[in-house]
């Protein structure tokens, strides 16, 4: 596995723990009501902060267990934003509380979304902090804890926003096809996972995020039917993608992105999860982070 140098590692780790404490401190002083800011955002921000401190203490050397730890709290910190949007007894339940209409919107023909809404503000729902790559994100960070049981938690709330917003159709379906293998409902998610590979079986993808979904696809399309070679190979593509692709056009040379594919290594717990054996060897899947790397779990 490539290692970051330990000054980088020693980076990382500051600005995670600096940027936590002072979101803490933030919020304990009001700071978030007075600025008018959704708590959602704060909660999808932090869990940001905690899967990059994962990360770091993962290449600093940690004990796993330290590094599962945070991993689980950047996975709770999306649940708590779904929570809040969606179940009526979360104490800071917001879901009914929405912002209002923005007076200067006119609407537009391409527009996928009846009515538009002004910005939200503190005490309102932020629709956007419970999108499908929030989803994706927290089931990868509960998955990546190798916490399946809070993955499904986040699965159970996740679903379409209410503001009628929809990401692209390969992004929608992947996280609900996620959400179906979490709740132990195969079928449904390789059905939504099919129509993905017909699409792209006819006209294969050329851009970046095509390229993305279509190897995430094909490796949860692998781990629904299970099929252990089709989950291997999209596991590999995706690595590979991760890595050609994904690292330059997103500007990862210099974070502890670069040395952990989140996708690949949630996917491959997943996996195990289900039975399968991982055989793809890549430094950007360390193996210490699977466990129970290629042993079958009862």
């Amino acid at each position: 596995m490539k290692t970051p140098q330990q000054h980088q590692i020693d980076h990382w780790l500051v600005v995670s723990r600096k940027s936590i404490a002072q979101t803490e401190q933030d919020n304990k002083e009001g700071y978030y009501e007075k600025e008018n800011i959704p708590l959602q955002s704060v909660y999808t921000g932090t869990a940001m902060d905690y899967a990059g401190l994962a990360r770091a203490k993962f290449l600093n050397g940690d004990s796993l267990a330290s590094v599962q730890r945070e991993f689980a709290t950047a996975a709770q910190c999306i649940i708590k934003s779904f929570t809040m949007a969606y179940d009526d007894n979360d104490p800071d339940y917001v879901g009914d509380q929405w912002p209002p209409k923005n007076p200067h919107y006119t609407g537009h023909k391409d527009s996928p979304i009846k009515a538009q809404w002004s910005r939200p503000g503190y005490g309102h729902v932020c629709w956007a902090d419970v999108g499908e790559t929030d989803a994706i994100e927290g089931v990868n960070w509960a998955l990546m804890a190798a916490d399946v049981d809070r993955g499904r938690q986040l699965a159970h709330w996740y679903q379409d926003r209410k503001d009628g917003y929809k990401m692209d159709p390969d992004v929608n379906r992947y996280a609900h096809a996620l959400k179906h293998a979490l709740l132990n409902e195969a079928d449904k998610g390789s059905a939504l996972l099919q129509a993905t590979l017909d699409e792209y079986t006819a006209k294969p993808p050329k851009n970046g995020g095509d390229m993305n979904y279509f190897t995430l696809s094909l490796t949860l399309a692998g781990i629904l039917t299970g099929n252990e070679t089709l989950f291997n190979q999209g596991l590999e593509q995706q690595l590979t993608f991760y890595e050609k692709v994904m690292i330059p056009s997103e500007d990862l040379w210099d974070s502890d992105e670069r040395y952990i594919c989140d996708h690949a290594v949630a996917l491959a717990n997943l996996a195990i999860h289900y039975h399968l054996k991982v055989t793809v060897a890549h430094d950007l899947l360390p193996t210490a982070l699977l466990i129970q790397l290629n042993e079958r779990t009862p």
